[in-house]
């Protein structure tokens, strides 16, 4: 390309001399040669055309696929695609486009290129959608307004008898049914300290209204008795911190290391006596009251890795939490206190998804999560440490999402999830309004 721009440019003087010959006057010269001399010039002329022509239609050396990603768009510093959208942010390049002249002045030999022409910028949709699972790095602060729907449905048989001649059962049959519904409103706050450090906090609130349902009362299936027990307040709060630990570039993912800690602010499940439902003849107990934590201490640690392939953006996780171990005035739901300490089962937990970028303020994505809880154990005082039979829990979601930018500052993340296990919730919907100031 260098080539032929310093051969027009030998070439223009010599078509300005040419044109600027006077042939209305040479051809008034009387001088025999004249005629020739005229003759000769127009021939150069063309000759020079021509030869213009020619390198007008000879092909530019082939590019390679940077340098054609590089002619798109806007052009940015050598910074990861996942990078904040706060345009007060020291590394934010902003838009910029050079010009004809500039791109000559950046092919001189031994001259650096003073811009990173590695990818276009990154659109809206791409932006929210990092934000979501990496974090909002950079200096900002944000306030993150989520509220969430989980519906749990649970039906068993319980036997209370034995098996005569191996096929005959004698003894009381009741059916059980739990409906749950919990809705929850968590306000997060967001807090950008740099381009690699992040923290966040939250409170959740949230409402509970469980329905039990038992049949077989009085030893008749038609016999059903329910009751339904309601309750509002506070759950666990919490804190985290991210830490970019490897920025998004051309060939290397956004790794970026989370951890948070857990605290019993919500009202926790251990001593609570259940009751038994009037006219259900002892089918059916109920808890005289509903829980809103954990009720323990706990912290979480894993990585989560993001990568841009535009349109597409890949991201996976994993992810340790840790319960430890607490003391309570009375830990099971006999009447009467009975002091002890429960270890709640630690978790792992892998996630994995992809997003598309419908457009430049749009984006719908696909994942899926799975979480493995260990068995809770209980030691009451003075006597050994037992676990609680059942209380392991394998919950699977596969997840539905979709982003869309709403202004410069304001956008709105919804969800879907989906039970796929016996200990997953039914259904699962959020709806996130994520404000960056």
């Amino acid at each position: 390309m260098r080539k032929h721009f310093a051969s027009r440019a030998s070439l223009i003087p010599v078509l300005l001399l040419a044109a600027a010959v006077p042939t209305e006057g040479l051809a008034q010269d009387a001088n025999a040669d004249s005629a020739e001399e005229i003759a000769a010039l127009r021939e150069q002329v063309r000759s020079l055309e021509a030869r213009l022509s020619r390198l007008e239609a000879i092909d530019a050396e082939p590019i390679t696929l940077d340098e054609a990603a590089s002619l798109r768009g806007r052009y940015a510093t050598s910074q990861t695609i996942a990078r904040p959208a706060d345009p007060s942010f020291p590394d934010y390049a902003g838009p910029t486009r050079l010009t004809v002249v500039d791109m000559l002045q950046d092919q001189q030999p031994g001259k650096a290129d003073p811009v990173d022409r590695k990818a276009p910028a990154p659109t809206a949709a791409q932006e929210d959608v990092t934000e979501q699972r990496q974090g909002t790095f950079g200096r900002s602060i944000g306030i993150d307004l989520g509220l969430s729907y989980t519906h749990f449905d649970n039906a068993r048989i319980n036997l209370d008898g034995f098996l005569a001649l191996d096929a005959i059962f004698l003894g009381s049959i009741s059916i059980d049914r739990i409906n749950a519904d919990i809705f929850t409103a968590e306000p997060r706050l967001d807090v950008g300290l740099s381009d690699r450090l992040f923290v966040n906090a939250s409170v959740p609130l949230l409402s509970r209204i469980s329905n039990f349902q038992s049949g077989g009362v009085g030893g008749s299936a038609a016999g059903l008795v329910e009751s339904t027990v309601r309750g509002t307040g506070i759950g666990d709060a919490s804190i985290g911190l991210s830490y970019r630990l490897l920025p998004e570039s051309v060939k290397a993912p956004d790794v970026v290391l989370n951890t948070r800690v857990k605290f019993p602010t919500g009202r926790h499940p251990f001593g609570i006596e259940f009751i038994e439902v009037q006219g259900s003849e002892g089918n059916l107990f109920i808890p005289e009251r509903l829980s809103y934590g954990t009720g323990v201490y706990g912290a979480s640690v894993g990585v989560s890795v993001l990568k841009t392939l535009d349109p597409m953006i890949v991201f996976g996780s994993a992810t340790y939490f840790r319960n430890f171990k607490r003391d309570f005035s009375d830990i099971d739901e006999i009447p009467g206190d009975q002091p002890g300490s429960v270890k709640l089962g630690d978790a792992y937990q892998i996630g994995a998804g992809l997003a598309f970028a419908l457009n430049d303020k749009s984006s719908i994505s696909m994942s899926y999560t799975q979480r493995l809880v260990e068995r809770t154990r209980l030691q009451p005082d003075g006597q050994e440490a037992r676990n609680i039979i059942g209380s392991q829990a394998n919950v699977a979601l596969a997840n539905l999402g979709a982003t869309f930018s709403l202004g410069e500052h304001v956008s709105l993340v919804t969800n879907v999830g989906l039970g796929l296990t016996d200990d997953s919730p039914d259904m699962a919907l959020s709806v996130r309004i994520p404000y960056r100031f």
